[in-house]
């Protein structure tokens, strides 16, 4: 592999589109609620990126997108995320700042092909980015109509549901 050159297999470059959405979608939650000029924004925008580009080498696994999902979460629930804090403190924001210009609760799942966010313990999930993974290098099935995905309908559903972590209580 060439110097400079960022593969989606097991290295993670600060180019990647999911790594861009999210420092992306911090700095404008940053800007709806803050004072900041735009060169402080976007110092805190590269800042952000670089910072998770370089948390999520080697924790980047296209292959198995769950896998290090946890790891790459970005959180905010009363604490600052550190990843979150480093870059604020690199354009002069204090703690204090911070805290009144992001969500007291906020989760951010980088996944590859696929960025999602929650605000508040209770918020729907949104996805903010999302790309198609590319297909796996396997031989074809003898008839491709016949395959799980293509059966699988609900509700006149074409695809199938993208899987979710949820709890049920009593």
């Amino acid at each position: 592999m060439h110097q400079g050159h960022t593969s989606r297999v097991g290295e993670m470059g600060p180019e990647l589109a999911e790594v861009t959405a999210a420092a992306t979608f911090v700095s404008r939650l940053v800007k709806t609620r803050g004072f900041l000029s735009e060169h402080q924004l976007r110092e805190f925008r590269d800042c952000l990126q670089q910072s998770l580009s370089e948390h999520y080498h080697n924790h980047w696994f296209p292959e198995t997108p769950q896998k290090g999902s946890g790891y790459r979460c970005i959180r905010i629930n009363h604490e600052m995320d550190p990843i979150i804090g480093r870059a604020a403190g690199r354009i002069g924001l204090t703690s204090d700042q911070l805290f009144a210009l992001l969500p007291r609760e906020l989760t951010l799942w980088v996944d590859p092909f696929e960025v999602s966010y929650r605000i508040g313990e209770d918020g729907s999930i949104c996805v903010l980015y999302e790309a198609d993974a590319p297909a796996p290098a396997a031989a074809p099935s003898p008839d491709p109509t016949q395959n799980c995905k293509n059966q699988f309908t609900i509700g006149g559903r074409s695809t199938p549901p993208k899987n979710y972590l949820m709890t049920v209580s009593s």
